[in-house]
């Protein structure tokens, strides 16, 4: 064996062990690294000592950019909104659009309140530099700001940069500093390592089997090989892919999708998560081969009723109103489960609009949706005739802290759709678990069964509580806010003139009639289940003159 070789198949040896070795270091410290844990668990709730080293979450809208290295996080007491602390960040990584990272704690400098309440100060003059300098101009023609508006701006800022507010924000500073480092992806890492360590293998196999077999034999056998493989792979990964392949659009702004994949949703029910964050940890760990998702989402309204028809059939139906997205159907087959039919909005995962990262149909769209459109289902119904929709609510989100297991409201409606056959079921399971939101927003959920039983879940003073009613819209019914709110009064008076029996083209008349559209927020799309035949009606963008008919057999 020449020289060469030898070096070859030595340093391929070395490498391909290290490749290994690390992958499987990575991938152990993905399952073993802790959760991070919210910012304000452990910095108001538990004051840190220095010297600690923590791993936390955060939300980017409460970090600011006071200078190139120095950041503030700042909590708002929310018992009192003029109250609030803010702790400076020297940053070693960029935390632009980071949600989490490794800290360690140290005594603040003696200069630093200074430096924090002089940052706020610059900030508030530039933009209130920018307003004096507009309003001695004048407002651009095309302006959605008036001149009314413009002057309580240069009211409020005024009142920011004054010796007052300075030393408000000065003595708001905690008195320690977080000083935060990036948090390694240990799992792509270690799919990436891991890859690479098949590869150098490849090439160790090669320069071995050169010793001995010629070069046409190891041309044919390789062929052979990667025929072999690729056949191989196409079996085991047969459902990954035929979900992937089964994405295509259906009408403008709607996608369908044939999922058949193991979403894993077991596993995430017992993950115990929280928050958003903790979702997108999780999934992209086990769903995504760790490949890191951005996932966000704002208030949405919305709609729900139940009704019935003449012939007996038990209707549910909703409006989902949102800011301009798409929707993507998904039918939902696996063994085990029920089958169900849902929509969820691409628009969360950036791939909705014009500044969509991604395009669904788009193979890096399939590669996320495959593993996350499941559980990102805000309605849908089951075979066995039970329907679910989520709705959010204008304030603070209520989170529950008791023996149970926790879980996102997501994940209980996807464990709902596959799980439950009827109304009972899906309060028992919400019963179980702490069920949280996402976004910060709290929420109630409207569930229906083709027995005709209809509730609102909602969690008050932490406490699920459920309300036997056939309509809802976004405000809290257990306590009665907002009656007069014209949708849900519209809703209403059809729904006990009719004595809640309606035909399909009279629901998705209600639903016309409830529907949103101004600047804000609008109707993205508006269904009505079938809870009795398995078919779903839907229309977009109140569009009520095209309505699309999906079951089963559309998913072939």
């Amino acid at each position: 064996m020449g020289k060469i070789r030898k070096i070859v198949i030595g340093v391929a040896v070395v490498l391909t062990a290290g490749a290994a070795a690390f992958s499987a270091y990575c991938k152990a410290k993905a399952e073993s690294v802790s959760k991070p844990v919210d910012a304000a668990d452990a910095l108001i709730l538990n004051t840190p000592a220095e010297g600690d080293a923590l791993y936390l979450r955060v939300d980017n809208s409460d970090l600011f950019n006071i200078s190139d290295d120095l950041w503030t996080w700042s909590y708002v007491y929310p018992e009192d909104e003029n109250r609030h602390v803010t702790v400076p960040v020297l940053a070693e990584c960029n935390l632009e659009s980071r949600t989490y990272f490794y800290a360690t704690v140290k005594k603040n400098d003696t200069d630093m309140p200074d430096r924090i309440a002089q940052g706020y100060r610059d900030y508030y003059q530039d933009l209130l530099d920018r307003m004096l300098e507009t309003k001695k101009n004048g407002l651009p023609e095309d302006s959605a700001t008036s001149p009314e508006r413009l002057d309580e701006y240069i009211s409020m800022f005024s009142e920011l940069v004054t010796d007052e507010t300075y030393e408000m924000d000065r003595s708001s500073v905690a008195a320690f500093t977080l000083i935060a480092k990036g948090a390694p992806n240990y799992a792509l890492t270690g799919y990436i390592s891991g890859a690479l360590a098949v590869l150098l293998g490849i090439v160790l196999l090669y320069a071995v089997l050169g010793i001995c077999v010629s070069g046409k034999k190891l041309a044919v056998g390789s062929l052979a090989f990667l025929l072999l493989a690729i056949a191989v792979g196409a079996f085991a990964f047969r459902k990954e892919i035929a979900t992937m392949a089964s994405i295509k659009r259906y009408a403008q702004d709607l996608y369908t999708c044939n999922v058949t994949n193991n979403y894993k949703l077991d596993e995430l029910l017992a993950s115990d998560i929280r928050d958003t964050d903790e979702l997108i940890e999780e999934a992209s760990k086990k769903l995504l081969c760790g490949f890191p998702v951005s996932v966000e989402a704002h208030h949405y309204g919305c709609s729900s009723f139940s009704c019935v028809t003449k012939d007996g059939d038990h209707l549910f139906c909703r409006n989902y109103d949102y800011l301009e997205t798409t929707g993507m159907v998904i039918y939902s087959s696996r063994e085990g489960s029920y089958a169900s039919i849902a929509v969820c909005d691409l628009g969360w995962i950036g791939m909705a609009g014009d500044n969509a990262i991604v395009e669904p149909d788009s193979f890096f769209g399939r590669l996320v949706l495959r593993g996350s459109c499941a559980v990102m289902s805000v309605d849908g119904f089951n075979d066995q005739g039970l329907g679910i929709s989520i709705l959010s609510l204008s304030y603070p989100e209520e989170r529950q802290d008791t023996a149970n297991p926790d879980t996102l409201d997501l994940l209980a409606i996807r464990a709902i759709l596959d799980k439950c056959a009827n109304t009972d079921e899906a309060v028992a399971f919400l019963s179980s678990y702490d069920v949280h939101s996402m976004f910060d927003k709290d929420f109630h959920l409207f569930i229906t069964d083709k027995s005709g039983k209809s509730v609102v879940a909602e969690w008050i003073d932490s406490e699920l509580t459920v309300t036997e009613i056939d309509h809802v819209t976004n405000y809290t019914i257990a306590t009665h806010q907002w009656d007069e709110e014209r949708r849900f009064v519209t809703l209403n008076n059809k729904l006990t003139e009719s004595e809640g029996v309606l035909s399909v083209d009279e629901a998705l008349d209600l639903l016309n009639a409830a529907s949103q559209q101004n600047d804000d927020i609008q109707t993205e799309w508006s269904c009505v289940y079938d809870l009795d035949n398995f078919e779903l009606y839907i229309y977009n963008d109140c569009d009520r003159s095209t309505v699309y008919t999906i079951t089963p057999e559309t998913f072939n």
